[in-house]
């Protein structure tokens, strides 16, 4: 009996670990998304008439179970800056944020929105909000963006997630225009191609030849 309760106490022990674990490499992006309904992190900006622009980012869980959220904000430098220890999280989503400035990444702030002792459900709404200065430099939109979005359940299953909008005007608060769809690839030029088949061809009959000699080896 004592040995079945302490092999039981190991197993459940290694099941809270590997959730655990399971939630911190979800939340920092380590662990492939569930193919589950769309998490969307959203941004809202507001400008008061003489003071900074205060950026907030929200979460819509699409009615899933997300434990924790990952994000880059990504910003024109030449019309915005980041206002040192500015970015806090709401109080309402009772989760904590963990955000810096990477600083092998210019412009960008990395923020991570969970807590450590639990893995409760957040709530929808505001998970925080950065302030930032404008210049009136640089392009008129000064645009936000994100990147490296990241969600995960409480289990520690990666979530599908995207952004809404996914470029945002510090300026006028409203979405940016999307980038034009990127060129398809030039196709291969004739000669290029005709080579490739080339090295194909000369492949196949090195294989063959070496099969016929080996087989007239053995037959020898």
């Amino acid at each position: 009996m004592t040995t079945m309760n302490a092999v039981e106490v190991r197993l459940h022990g290694r099941w809270v670990m590997r959730g655990a674990l399971g939630v911190a490499l979800a939340v920092l992006g380590w662990m492939p998304a569930s193919p589950a309904l769309g998490v969307f992190l959203s941004m809202e900006a507001t400008k008061s008439e003489a003071g900074p622009v205060k950026l907030c980012v929200g979460l819509d869980s699409g009615g899933q179970k997300v434990a924790g959220t990952q994000n880059d904000l990504i910003w024109d430098g030449g019309c915005a800056s980041l206002k040192a220890n500015s970015c806090a999280a709401v109080p309402d989503s009772k989760k904590p944020l963990h955000g810096n400035t990477p600083a092998t990444l210019q412009n960008t702030y990395r923020a991570l929105v969970f807590a450590l002792d639990n893995v409760d459900p957040i709530r929808d709404g505001q998970l925080y909000c950065c302030e930032f200065e404008l210049s009136g430099q640089g392009d008129a939109c000064c645009p936000v963006r994100f990147d490296r979005l990241g969600a995960s359940d409480p289990v520690g299953n990666a979530l599908a997630t995207s952004g809404n909008p996914e470029k945002l005007c510090l300026v006028s608060g409203a979405a940016a225009a999307a980038a034009p769809p990127a060129a398809p690839p030039a196709p291969a030029p004739a000669a290029e191609a005709g080579s490739q088949w080339l090295w194909v061809v000369l492949i196949a009959v090195a294989v063959v030849v070496v099969a016929v000699l080996v087989l007239r080896g053995r037959s020898s």
